[in-house]
């Protein structure tokens, strides 16, 4: 296994510094804080090196708040980092990441999806396909399994150790440990202190290196032919069921080694497949927000009655906003490649007007590009 040093010096170079604040303030720049900041980069930035160079930093509490997050709509608790001068958290998440990215994604499994940049929902849906589509004598059984509770169940002295068998520089190692550290949030009066927290942009990057040796261990000793995990959430192929509940049994004992469980709502199934009558058996796989079948792909119900629900509200408003025709642009990408396209033309674009949209969208996209404009030094985030 490949070891780096000097990354500290990485880190706290402009080069770094500038490229992190400029992702950190993406989306926020009407805070007045962020713009303060902004407006003093070279001031801030020597101030927050010397920090770093100090070893000055504490790790923080947090006040946490429950939301609906995602595809499935579940409630997650998410934690609001920090970023103003006297606490530039997110800054500092930015530089974490924007230095030790590369190192993250050498070992990362090709299939494991989201919250990776260009391994996203659809990266994921194309490979499955592909799957399906040429590998029809591998296609008889489903295996899917659903880590519990992933990021708060991350062991976080677990993840320490993995980071200090790669990366042999203790200043790099005490920034990475001081993001690790400040897991700990205040939920309606209760504090609380585990696992990686959602709303912590590293966190999406560290929960898949967590997983990284899990991934290949799978892939590679158990040699399951088609694997893709989405976050927690995983699907493989099988042959027959006996094989598959075999590999089920390793891979809770290779998670327990993780400090990992899977939830008890496994499942393993004949996958869908259409007789010679053309009468349909089997099951679909519910994954990523998709319903894949052997010969086409659809939408999840929910995903695309809230689409619907968004049309429709939007359809009451005179103007609509930016914000109504991003959410509307992104359901297309749902629909777009799928067997319900032509549903998502009758229920959605019926309903709104793709041209007014487009004007809002290409206005708003002037304004910030005008307002960039405006900050000398600042170039778009190429962290993902």
């Amino acid at each position: 296994m490949k070891s780096y040093n000097h990354l500290f010096e990485k880190a706290i170079s402009d080069e770094i510094m500038n490229a992190a604040l400029t992702c950190a303030a993406e989306g926020k720049y009407k805070r007045p804080e962020v713009q303060y900041i902004l407006k003093n980069r070279i001031k801030y930035r020597k101030e927050l090196r010397q920090r770093l160079i100090d070893g000055a930093l504490v790790p923080l509490v947090h006040n946490a708040t429950i939301r609906k997050d995602g595809y499935r709509n579940k409630k997650r608790i998410i934690v609001k980092p920090y970023f103003n001068r006297d606490e530039p958290e997110q800054w500092i998440h930015h530089i974490v990441i924007q230095t030790i990215k590369d190192i993250l994604l050498k070992g990362m499994y090709d299939y494991s999806c989201g919250s990776i940049p260009g391994r996203g929902i659809h990266y994921g849906k194309r490979y499955l396909e592909k799957f399906i589509r040429n590998n029809p004598k591998e296609l008889k059984y489903v295996l899917k399994i659903d880590i519990h509770h992933f990021y708060e169940s991350v062991n976080i002295e677990i993840l320490k150790e993995r980071f200090r068998k790669i990366i042999h520089d203790e200043r790099m190692l005490d920034l990475i440990f001081y993001i690790l550290d400040s897991n700990e949030y205040i939920l309606e009066g209760k504090h609380y202190k585990k696992g990686l927290v959602i709303g912590f942009y590293p966190s999406q990057w560290f929960a898949n290196f967590y997983l990284q040796q899990f991934d290949h261990y799978v892939k590679e000793v158990l040699k399951i032919k088609c694997y893709v995990r989405y976050m927690d959430d995983i699907v493989i192929f099988g042959k027959n069921k006996r094989e598959l509940h075999r590999q089920l049994e390793v891979i809770k004992e290779k998670l327990a080694e993780l400090d990992l469980e899977l939830k008890s709502n496994y499942q393993i199934f004949k996958f869908d497949y259409v007789d010679k009558n053309g009468k349909r058996h089997g099951r679909f796989i519910d994954f990523m927000g998709f319903k894949f079948y052997r010969d086409k792909t659809t939408i999840r119900k929910g995903v695309f009655s809230r689409a619907v629900r968004t049309a429709r509200k939007i359809s009451r408003k005179d103007k609509p906003t930016w914000y109504d025709a991003a959410r509307i642009f992104s359901y297309v990408g749902w629909f777009k490649h799928t067997d319900t396209y032509k549903a998502f033309q009758k229920y959605v674009v019926a309903n709104v007007n793709f041209k007014v949209l487009r004007k809002v969208m290409s206005n708003y996209s002037k304004r910030r590009a005008n307002g960039r404009k405006l900050e000398k030094g600042r170039e778009p985030c190429k962290t993902g």
